[in-house]
């Protein structure tokens, strides 16, 4: 390429090109040309640069009195000889001023100039960016651009035209559908002008990908239960239907008759006899078993292991199959009118009421160390089948708490008292996070529609259906458009809100804020702890990244899994 440009500028000096340089510190000994004149902004030019050795050096467009109007180049490496750059005639993303100006090349304190005259700005995009540079095949890339001039977007790859708009001046952006095969892509952007010309094209980057597919919590066939059930639903909150249809769908547990069921466990065996091994815990009368095959007397099933510190086999939320005896199992037909999905990946709790998601609350679920595996919140599906009230846990206070699975409750974010006052500060931040010690803590907060833990706690009904889905390696969170709506409160710039109804705001006239502004560079958004609204593209893509396909995003209890269940007592 270097020899390329070398034989071009020859050429262009031997031609007389380039206008005639004079140098101020030498007669031949530094020079700077033009490949053009006059220079339209938007249209490039080649400045062709001699030098007298290597090093970096500078160039600046100046007026009659040496007064810089535009940094052309600053600390650029060149080598002894020729070198050539473009130039668009812009500075700092707009164009500069027209008139008959100097090119200043500075080097080692030493200068040459030659004379240049700037025209009227040609109609261009400049700051061409795409907000993303690898997408599923068939979702949107939006483009962002300032056109100098009224025009027509073009943006293609090869011979295939993604997208064809009209633009007037200023900044904008619009969007095309990568309906690519999945591969790499290079996608050319210009802007077609009103005589039929076209701007320079700019080239941006597109890899796309298989479309995401929606994970079940199982994925292993639906044994002898219903066609969609809470072990074969996708693991997609925006399908409404599905995600009821397995919410009223008809649990399967284990019942033995005794008192104190629902904080009892029994032990799940690996084969069908009472003295095999013991491979995981299920939790009796509230924790549903996915049963693949029923016998006579014994019946395979499915679950994720119950297991606690001080339970019969030590298998930490393990899905595993094993052996149960057949008189054990009992249907239940859970309550028809309410259901709650907890995704452990959001950090979210999704309120369904008759058929529709209703509300979202921000939860916190288990923080699992080394010294506690036990800690994570056990997947699966679960009923409400208590309430407990209020408790200590340590030094914290658990109010209105629900049982769901023997020791895991559904209560409000704890708090800690001093000076007779009740203090949220240490465990209210963290919800919408991993923080608690298996218990699912819910917001107390009110959210735009009226719901938080005690609104679910004055709402309890009996054999509610609760959806834990775990977190599996491969899952991800989609990620906003750019255009989506959020909304501020103008007078005050730090929290954005999900809902212009969030009491939160604080205002009568809050205003619109898009999901790109939120995510933007140093941008200091917040999310607001009522409404719980999506977070930041950055904190997205950093939360997949981290459940990638084929990462760990939990090594402590991959680590303490290692030995299970040879744990068990």
């Amino acid at each position: 390429m270097k020899r390329l440009w070398t034989m071009l500028l020859a050429i262009l000096l031997l031609a007389g090109g380039l206008p005639e340089a004079r140098s101020l510190a030498g007669e031949t000994e530094m020079q700077i040309g033009v490949s053009g004149s006059p220079l339209l902004p938007g249209e490039a030019v080649i400045l062709a640069l001699t030098v007298p050795e290597d090093g970096v050096c500078s160039i600046d467009l100046v007026d009659g009195r040496g007064e810089i109007l535009a940094r052309v180049a600053e600390d650029r490496p060149v080598t002894a000889g020729y070198n050539a750059l473009y130039w668009n005639g812009t500075w700092r993303g707009m164009p500069v001023p027209e008139g008959d100006w100097k090119l200043r090349l500075s080097m080692n304190g030493r200068t040459a100039e030659t004379g240049i005259t700037v025209g009227r700005m040609t109609p261009t995009l400049l700051s061409v960016s795409a907000d993303r540079d690898t997408v599923p095949a068939g979702r949107k890339i939006t483009v962002n651009y300032w056109a100098t001039g009224e025009g027509t977007l073009i943006a293609k790859t090869g011979e295939t035209v993604l997208l064809e708009t009209r633009v007037k001046t200023g900044a904008g952006e619009a969007a095309f559908e990568a309906a690519l095969p999945p591969g790499y892509y290079p996608v050319e952007v210009a802007l077609r002008r009103e005589d039929g010309t076209q701007s320079p094209s700019t080239v941006i980057s597109v890899t796309t990908t298989e479309p995401a597919e929606a994970y079940t919590p199982i994925g292993r066939g639906c044994g002898e239960e219903w066609a969609l059930n809470a072990w074969t639903v996708p693991m997609d909150i925006t399908d409404e239907e599905a995600v009821w249809q397995a919410l009223t769908a008809p649990v399967t547990v284990l019942e033995d008759g005794k008192d104190k069921a629902q904080v009892r466990q029994l032990v799940l065996r690996k084969d069908p006899d009472p003295q095999s091994e013991g491979i995981g815990t299920v939790t009796l009368a509230s924790q549903g078993v996915h049963v693949l095959e029923r016998g006579e007397t014994w019946s395979r099933i499915e679950c994720y292991s119950s297991s606690f510190h001080d339970s019969p086999i030590l298998n930490w939320n393990v899905l595993v199959q094993g052996w149960v005896e057949t008189r054990l199992l009992k249907t239940i037909v859970p309550d028809q009118e309410m259901g709650l999905v907890i995704d452990k990946l959001t950090q979210r709790m999704y309120v369904f009421q008759n058929g529709k998601l209703f509300s979202t609350l921000l939860v916190s679920t288990g923080l699992a160390n080394p010294k506690q595996p036990y800690n994570e919140t056990r997947s699966g599906e679960f009923l409400l089948v208590s309430r407990v009230g209020g408790f200590y846990s340590d030094n914290m206070y658990c109010p209105r708490a629900i049982r769901f699975n023997d020791g895991d409750l559904l209560h409000e974010v704890p708090y800690v008292e001093r000076n007779g006052k009740e203090i949220y500060s240490v465990t209210e931040p963290n919800l919408g996070s991993r923080a608690s010690h298996g218990c699912v803590r819910v917001q107390r907060k009110v959210n735009p529609e009226g719901l938080n833990q005690e609104w679910l706690y004055s709402h309890y009904r009996q054999n509610t259906k609760i959806l834990i889905w775990e977190d599996w390696q491969g899952r991800q969170i989609e990620i906003p458009e750019d255009d989506t709506v959020f909304w501020r409160n103008p007078a005050k710039e730090d929290y954005y809100h999900c809902s212009e109804h969030c009491q939160a705001l604080n205002t009568k006239k809050p205003a619109e804020i898009r999901y790109a502004e939120l995510s933007a560079e140093g941008s200091g958004w917040k999310a607001c702890p009522y409404c719980g609204p999506i977070q930041t593209r950055e904190k997205l893509l950093e939360i997949n990244r981290l459940y990638a396909e084929g990462g760990d995003h939990d090594p402590v209890l991959t680590e303490a899994r290692k030995d299970c269940p040879k744990k068990g007592r």
